[in-house]
Order: structure tokens, then C-alpha cells, then sequence
């Protein structure tokens, strides 16, 4: 621990949420009429200290954010000439015991009771009295985009919810758990034998088409976009797939390409989300892309937490930047990697807790020397490191 403990030395920028730009920041309190305090933006406060370092400087520099949450419009980039040394790092550090959060979502206010009866008669029953709505292109959230399904890996989010800190659930059926493939001798699929494995021989095929159980899919015909996240053949390799189309007489769900590189066999399990009339229950929500209209089943009182959407890719992006700590930072909310790191020496990420993203923690792609210590990494998409 002693190795995370804040240095006592004092910091020479400072960043505060009521900061502003054009100010001195020769501390980190705000004068009166003396434009004097701290600056509002980490990018001012980058450019400062690549201006401190022009002048020659070979001393650490130390940039100490003020309690608050930092919404970030765009990635916070720092490349070769953001640099520190080893002896002198750069370091980007919470105050201390202060709350700091680097956030990539934006906050969602202006919630209001749902009264279109034909989203009405679409939501089930016990829904809706609980679930409410608000317009996100009216408070400046324009980028509504949803999943994506890569070739390979699971496929990426696009805009997530999050309530109170906590991330909250695409409409889905069923609740929880998953449903499984009745089959898949469908007309037009090409069967694959003799796959062998451990425990035998093992059919499946490789297009997107399956046998489905019971009648739920039936509820979807008329949905804008039914995704299903499945385990479609082996049980360690899972995918989002988009529906193109549901057969309700034959029982059989055609996938949209490009379908899973391992294919699909009977008893594999998946799950449907994404679906306005499978809002049924408190944490769930639904985004209509067409409109922008945000509803959501709140778990608890919406005027007793903060609401946010997911915006930016990556909180901080380092390229070739070497000897840069983050520290004792709240980093969060961010579409896909929170921390990224590529090429460059000794970066550092300590003390941090890294949640709610929609791909991994923080990412290293080559360099050397670079460390993950002492963070708590949760809640997120695909892994922490």
C-alpha cells in the first residue's frame, strides 16, 4: 500500500468541475475577480503542463483533480510529448479522499409518465404505472447507436443505461437464465457432422437458423430490432445476433449475418433483448432509435439517483506516451475500454476503480514496463486487464 499512498508534494495544475480554462491555477482554490483557480477540463490542464514542460522543466509534474464528476465529451488523448521520465512521471491524481469520477456517459434528466397508448399497449401490463420516458436528442444525446456483431467476440453494446452507479438491463426475455435451441433441421441448413469432441460427436450447423421453443417469439414479430446474445455451440464461446426474421407457423428464427464462426447445435442457450414489449420489470429499459426515445422501469424513486448513458468509446487513450499515473480516479461509463494503452514505457493506472464499460478495464498493446496496481475493476463487458 505504501507504494499507492499519495505523494505529500504539492500539486502544480489543478482541475475542478467549476474550474474554468482561462484561469491561472496557481491554486487549487478559486479567487474572486483574480482569475486565479483551477482550471475545468483535463485537456487545458494537458496543454498546461506540455507548456511547463517546454520551458525546460525535467521536474514531476503533478495535475490533482478536485472532487466532482468529469463528463467527457471525447477521449482524453496523451501522446509522446505528454511524457514524463522515470524519475519525473507525469501524474494525473485525485485529491485526497476526494471523489473523482472520469465519466464517459452524459446524465439524463426530464423523465416523464408514459402516454402514448400505442407504446402503451405495447408494455405489459404491470409496466405500465413504472416505467418513464425522456427525450435524449432534446438534451443533446444524438449518437443512439446499439450493438454490433463483429465476426468474432461478443459483439459491442453501443448505448448502455446506468442508474445510480450501477448498470441496468436491456429489455430481455427470458429475465433471467436463457432459452435453448429445439433443434436445428431446418430446411436449408448445412449440417455439420463428426465434429469430435471430448465428451463425442457433436451436430450443428452453420447458418443462423433454429427451431425455437414455446410461443414468446410470436411478441416480437412487430419489434424494430431483436437481438439474441447465445452460447451457440460451445458453451465458452458467445455472440449477440441480430433477428432478421421469426417464422411463428414453422417456429424458426432466421440470424442476420455474419453468423458464429463455430455454428449452432440444439440445446445451446441464448437470450432476446432489446425488445420494448419485454420491459416487464424494475431495471429494465428500451432505447427507439427512431425517435430517441429513452423509457426506462427505474428500480427505485427516478428522483433518487443519477441517470446516464454511456456516449464516448475511451475515457484515456495513451499512444507512445510514456512514464503518465493515474491515480485514485473513479473511471467509468465508457461504450468500450476505459483505459488504453499503446506502445511507450512505465505508465501507471493505481488506486483507480474501473466500472461500467461496455468492452474491458484497461488495455496494453505493446510498450514496456507499464502496470494495473491496486484498482478495483468490475461490471464489465468482455474482462478487466
Amino acid at each position: 500500500m505504501s507504494e499507492l499512498k499519495k505523494s505529500a508534494k504539492k500539486a502544480d495544475f489543478y482541475v475542478s468541475p467549476s474550474g474554468n480554462d482561462a484561469w491561472s491555477v496557481t491554486t487549487g482554490r478559486t479567487t474572486p475577480g483574480s482569475g486565479d483557480g483551477p482550471f475545468a477540463t483535463l485537456r487545458r490542464a494537458r496543454d498546461a503542463v506540455r507548456e511547463f514542460k517546454a520551458g525546460g522543466s525535467a521536474e514531476e509534474i503533478v495535475v490533482e483533480l478536485l472532487e466532482g464528476t468529469y463528463e467527457l465529451s471525447e477521449s482524453f488523448e496523451l501522446s509522446a510529448e505528454d511524457s514524463g521520465t522515470e524519475g519525473a512521471p507525469v501524474t494525473y491524481r485525485a485529491r485526497e479522499d476526494a471523489v473523482v469520477r472520469l465519466t464517459g456517459g452524459r446524465t439524463v434528466s426530464g423523465f416523464a409518465p408514459v402516454t402514448d397508448r400505442a407504446v402503451l399497449d405495447r408494455l405489459a401490463p404491470e409496466a405500465r404505472d413504472n416505467v418513464v420516458q425522456a427525450d435524449l436528442p432534446k438534451q443533446g444525446i444524438t449518437d443512439l447507436s446499439g450493438i454490433t456483431a463483429p465476426k468474432w467476440g461478443h459483439g459491442a453494446p453501443g448505448i448502455e443505461l446506468f442508474f445510480k452507479g450501477r448498470r441496468m438491463t436491456l429489455a430481455r426475455w427470458p429475465n433471467s437464465g436463457f432459452a435453448t435451441i429445439a433443434g436445428i433441421d431446418v430446411e436449408g441448413n448445412t449440417p455439420l457432422r463428426n465434429r469430435v469432441t471430448l465428451s463425442g460427436r457433436m451436430r450443428g450447423s452453420v447458418e443462423g437458423r433454429f427451431v425455437y421453443e414455446g410461443n414468446r417469439p410470436e411478441r416480437w414479430v412487430d419489434e424494430k430490432e431483436v437481438w439474441l446474445h447465445g452460447h451457440w455451440f460451445w458453451d465458452w464461446a458467445d455472440q449477440r445476433q441480430k433477428v432478421r426474421s421469426i417464422d411463428t407457423k414453422k417456429k424458426i428464427i432466421t440470424l442476420e449475418e455474419p453468423h458464429h464462426y463455430a455454428g449452432y447445435r440444439a440445446g445451446q442457450w441464448y437470450y432476446a433483448c432489446n425488445i420494448l414489449v419485454e420491459l416487464d420489470q424494475p431495471g429494465e429499459w428500451y432505447l427507439d432509435r427512431d425517435v430517441g426515445v429513452l423509457y426506462f422501469w427505474p428500480p427505485e424513486p427516478i428522483e433518487e439517483g443519477d441517470v446516464s448513458v454511456s456516449i464516448i468509446p475511451t475515457l484515456v487513450s495513451m499512444k507512445e506516451a510514456s512514464h503518465v499515473t493515474l491515480q485514485g480516479m473513479i473511471l467509468e461509463n465508457a461504450r468500450g475500454t476505459a483505459v488504453t494503452m499503446a506502445g511507450g514505457e512505465g505508465n501507471l493506472v493505481c488506486g483507480c476503480t474501473v466500472r461500467n464499460t461496455g468492452s474491458w478495464g484497461v488495455t496494453v498493446d505493446g510498450g514496456t514496463k507499464h502496470g494495473v496496481v491496486g484498482c478495483d475493476i468490475c461490471e464489465l463487458g468482455e474482462g478487466g486487464i
